[in-house]
């Protein structure tokens, strides 16, 4: 059934990028000039690799790697395309990729999308599982690497002395 779901994940792979890059609202730089600046601030590269390792997850059942690979990272784009927004939950890069590339591969699994029914209810809600273990490893992975986190003191995934006290 795995590979009957990287097929269908590759074979729908456009629309799934199209569709994250709709759903991202990934605050872009301010210093960016606005035509050098894609309209969420990621630029495409960064998804299609981020999708390509998710479906590596999904296909070898294997964590992502925790060095890093060749293609574009969140630290090679944050501070340059985008940035998180400051003093907020919302806004974070990272929690925002993950959660619009979610909304994003799963709309290939909705009914007006999978019009012939080819996965069942249960196949849907097993494949979201999968597909959120996936990304989840992914971004963890890209927030392991994250240069700015160490800048920002009101990053929440930063270690630091705020973050150890009880």
């Amino acid at each position: 059934m795995h590979e009957h779901l990287i097929s269908y994940l590759q074979d729908n792979r456009d629309q799934i990028i199209e569709n994250w890059l709709l759903e991202a609202e990934i605050p872009p730089m301010h210093t960016a000039p606005p035509s050098e600046t894609p309209p969420t601030g990621v630029p495409t590269e960064f998804l299609t690799h981020t999708f390509d390792r998710t479906l590596k997850v999904i296909q070898t059942g294997l964590a992502p790697v925790k060095c890093k690979t060749d293609g574009l990272h969140l630290d090679d784009i944050l501070g340059s395309t985008c940035t998180c927004k400051q003093r907020t939950m919302g806004g974070r890069v990272c929690i925002e990729l993950h959660d619009s590339g979610l909304v994003a591969f799963l709309s290939v699994f909705d009914t007006n999308w999978d019009t012939t029914n080819e996965f069942s209810e249960f196949d849907r809600e097993h494949f979201a599982d999968l597909i959120n273990h996936a990304l989840s490893g992914v971004i963890s992975n890209e927030i392991g690497h994250c240069h700015f986190k160490n800048f920002r003191s009101d990053c929440p995934f930063v270690d630091g002395p705020h973050s150890s006290q009880s």
